[in-house]
């Protein structure tokens, strides 16, 4: 009997999920992604990493935040010029261009475009130099932590060619 119980509960899961969960769209759910523990000017912050190309084409588009003392980190094989634009960001960040240990540039407090912005007409936002990280913060987090240009970036993962 109280196997039946139990597969009767699952298959009613199953069917109905899990009361008061919300739903979304398949393409929104996500696995979780690895972390590490970087500083930027001695200010820790734990990072999902990014490196895949589901991955860092997704970033952090369709969240709601992020939550304080956290980020993502895009990993890239080579040093290149980096384009990052908003689309399906529902909140505003910083991004930040880091290379050779340190940081080469950011697009500060940059927001998400208006809802039924096309593609096309989404800003993009270009590193300054060709970098192989590229950091996202909550917007301001540079200016409240007095952090910028030459900054050094401590607890870079490396990407290791798979």
């Amino acid at each position: 009997m109280t196997m039946l119980l139990l597969a009767v509960t699952m298959m009613l899961g199953m069917v109905t999920g899990v009361p008061g969960e919300a739903t979304s769209s398949p393409l929104h759910q996500v696995a979780p992604l690895q972390t590490a523990d970087i500083t930027v000017g001695g200010v820790p912050l734990t990072v999902e990493l990014a490196y895949q190309p589901a991955d860092t084409s997704r970033g952090l588009g369709y969240r709601a935040g992020l939550a304080p003392g956290t980020g993502m980190l895009f990993l890239f094989a080579e040093p290149a010029p980096r384009s990052f634009w908003m689309k399906g960001m529902q909140f505003c960040i910083d991004i930040i261009w880091i290379e050779h240990g340190a940081i080469q540039g950011a697009a500060e407090s940059v927001c998400p475009e208006p809802p039924g912005t096309a593609d096309a007409d989404l800003t993009s936002y270009v590193s300054p130099v060709p970098v192989s990280y590229v950091l996202e913060v909550p917007a301001g987090w540079l200016d409240a932590n007095g952090l910028g240009v030459g900054t050094p970036v401590e607890g870079l993962p490396m990407l290791v060619s798979q």
